[in-house]
């Protein structure tokens, strides 16, 4: 476990590498890797996210604050869509030609997210070339170079979500990028990615696209988009142990060492970047605590106390886990439990003692230690199949861990027949009128922060496995 204030003040700068060196590290890198399935496919089994919701850029005195799901996805029209094909098309011409990016594995359309992507490749610009022509001995150049533009999309995607964390192999990441470029360019980059996304939703030209993506590439720079596809292309088809030892073979990496303790991080980046299991940001003012959590639970959350810690006196302490923008926010405490906090509440508010709570969590981990896929439903399973004969494997993952919380669900529901089960709002309303209700879910980042947004206004527990 690792946590810090890292403060933006200007005192950090990207860790600058000459063309010889990137292309030089990109062919080490990628030699004989070959990509599985589209580049977006691939892109979305390195990071094990997909976003699925288009995003909108919430921008207040004219600095982006977050993206926001919509659900229109906001087709372009079929005379405007062909232009922009063929521009497109004219455009990855001296790169290989066809379909350069993929954009079109999954429809005859640009979706939002395609646009999205190439107006990131536009950004990249004479990086995007550099690395193609260090990838040119390789089998499949143009497949590799579309999966590390799609990887590095997606991964900036994760970021701008409501409440910013990344985890897996994008947790190993945002380590990387951390330590490479400092916290002053990471927030640059993040902000005006968020700026160029906006762009991209709202283009319906070529034009507008290149003019989005070409702002974007002056705002982060060269070394910064460097530093960016060589984070991504040693992640590419390696584990995380292997990737440590790489890391440690890019050029200037001492230089990268050097600013991760400039910026009050412990210990060593490729260790860091190895052990952690999450990546989240809590942002105060000027100041953004970092928390990269490793698999060690108890252990993070004491360090958590220790070293950022808020609670009434002789009541509750415990972490911030992610402050929400309506000024909601969830809480873990030193016991481990997860509250979701409204406006006006605080830690004081939180229980001494919650017998029900406590039996509730022993039960949905009682009941999530039973589950296995014998437990699906004909249309549960034949919904699974159908995902993975499309080659979605990712989705089919989300189809059966959003079964088997229905099922832990409706195990627990059997045992407590004796409390308030709701179809809306929280799973169970507290009884005798208590002011604290309890929420069964899935522990993972992005269903946490889901279900804080969702019930903004709600007092309640987390039951979580």
């Amino acid at each position: 476990m690792y946590a810090a204030e890292v403060e933006a003040r200007g005192s950090t700068r990207v860790v600058a590498v000459t063309r010889e060196e990137y292309q030089r590290a990109v062919a080490q890198l990628l030699q004989r890797h070959q990509v599985h399935g589209t580049p977006q496919e691939a892109a979305q089994g390195l990071l094990q996210a997909m976003p699925e919701e288009e995003l909108l850029a919430e921008v207040y005195r004219d600095k982006v604050l977050t993206l926001v799901p919509l659900t229109d996805k906001g087709p372009l029209v079929p005379e405007a869509e062909a232009a922009l094909k063929a521009k497109y098309l004219r455009w990855c011409q001296p790169r290989g030609g066809g379909d350069c990016l993929g954009l079109f594995t999954d429809g005859p359309y640009l979706r939002t997210d395609d646009r999205r992507t190439l107006a990131l490749a536009l950004a990249f610009g004479g990086v995007l070339d550099e690395t193609r022509a260090a990838l040119g001995r390789e089998l499949s150049p143009q497949a590799l170079l579309s999966s590390l533009v799609w990887a590095a999309g997606l991964y900036l995607a994760l970021w701008l979500l409501p409440e910013p964390s990344t985890k897996a192999a994008a947790a190993a990441l945002s380590v990387v990028l951390l330590a490479w470029l400092g916290v002053d360019a990471m927030w640059g980059l993040m902000d005006g990615w968020a700026r160029m996304a906006h762009a991209a939703h709202e283009a319906t030209t070529f034009e507008e696209l290149r003019d989005a993506g070409e702002a974007f590439g002056k705002h982060i720079g060269t070394n910064a988009a460097r530093a960016l596809i060589l984070g991504v292309a040693t992640l590419t088809g390696r584990t995380l142990g292997e990737v440590a030892t790489h890391l440690r073979s890019l050029p200037r990496f001492n230089q990268v060492e050097a600013q991760w303790a400039a910026q009050g991080m412990e210990g060593s980046v490729a260790v860091a970047m190895e052990e952690s299991a999450a990546v989240e940001v809590v942002v105060e003012q000027s100041r953004a605590l970092v928390v990269l959590t490793s698999p060690q639970a108890a252990v993070a959350i004491n360090v958590l106390t220790r070293s950022g810690s808020s609670g009434a006196a002789g009541g509750h302490s415990g972490t911030i886990a992610i402050q929400h923008r309506g000024g909601n926010k969830q809480v873990i405490l030193s016991s481990g439990e997860r509250w979701h906090l409204p406006r006006g509440r605080s830690y004081k508010d939180i229980p001494a003692e919650d017998r029900l709570g406590d039996e509730l969590q022993a039960a949905v981990r009682e009941e999530a230690a039973r589950w296995s896929q014998a437990r699906l439903s004909r249309e549960e399973r034949d919904a699974i199949k159908a995902m993975r004969n499309a080659g979605k494997e990712h989705r089919a993952n989300l189809l059966e861990r959003q079964a088997r919380g229905r099922w832990v669900e409706r195990q627990v529901a059997n045992r407590f027949p004796h409390l308030s089960w709701n179809q809306r709002g929280v799973d169970v309303t507290g009884p005798g009128g208590q002011s604290y209700h309890y929420e069964i879910l899935s522990g993972t980042e992005s269903n946490f922060a889901l279900h804080g947004r969702r019930m903004a206004s709600t007092f309640f527990r987390m039951i979580f496995f």
